[in-house]
């Protein structure tokens, strides 16, 4: 039977210093190829062709909150090819295993953001790190929250129930304060003073890493 948990536990009964959120994992098979995760409110997925139609309308809708954080290569690309590229990087990422990207749709089946570990590093420790978007127009009813979440509870699993991870980095900017809240409300803390610049969107910001190591998560949710 697929594993149905709260977030760092295999034991529903136990207390938790916060609130958990179930989640369902969906193993890959030759039918569904890719892990497929479930919480109350969302489905996080591999995308797929057929999400193209979708995808470009919220793209469309929503680029200049988005394109900051969709990795393109181009800030003049189209629509269609960023969703190309989305696709592209999701499915290399499923075959090299070095990358765990997952669009979230709501239960009736709409695009609502998307949640990626990438550059996943394996070695004596298993590391990745971890971003995450969501429509403007479903933010302020905690889906950020619930996604990340359930990433974070998919990734820190033991091999092989989930990833394996021992540590996720998040790379944040330090004004962008709404996704620091969201990152900490699941766990991840500031690490030092530690930064580095990133390209976001076309340009080159400073980002401060915040980390989440699968003590604290078992500390913290399990």
């Amino acid at each position: 039977m697929p594993p149905e948990v709260e977030f760092g536990t295999r034991k529903p009964s136990l207390q938790t210093t916060r609130k958990p959120v179930r989640v369902h994992v969906e193993p890959s098979t030759s039918d569904h190829p890719s892990v497929t995760i479930e919480t109350p409110r969302l489905i996080l997925r591999a995308i797929e062709p057929r999400d193209e139609a979708a995808f470009v309308e919220l793209l469309e809708r929503a680029r200049d909150h988005l394109m900051p954080v969709l990795p393109t290569g181009d800030e003049n690309a189209t629509p269609e090819a960023i969703f190309a590229r989305q696709l592209e990087l999701t499915q290399q990422g499923e075959k090299t295993g070095k990358a765990f990207r997952r669009i979230a749709t709501n239960r009736t089946g709409s695009i609502v953001g998307a949640f990626n570990l990438v550059v996943i590093r394996r070695g004596l420790e298993n590391n990745a790190d971890a971003n995450c978007w969501l429509d403007p127009e479903r933010m302020g009813v905690g889906l950020a929250r619930e996604g990340l979440l359930a990433l974070m509870s998919y990734s820190l699993a033991d091999l092989p129930e989930g990833l394996g991870m021992h540590r996720v980095d998040a790379w944040i900017q330090p004004e962008n304060k709404p996704s620091q809240k969201l990152y900490a409300s699941c766990g991840f803390v500031k690490s030092g003073d530690e930064s580095s610049h990133l390209t976001t969107g076309d340009a080159w910001h400073v980002h401060d890493r915040w980390q989440l190591t699968i003590d604290a998560w078992q500390r913290e949710f399990g």
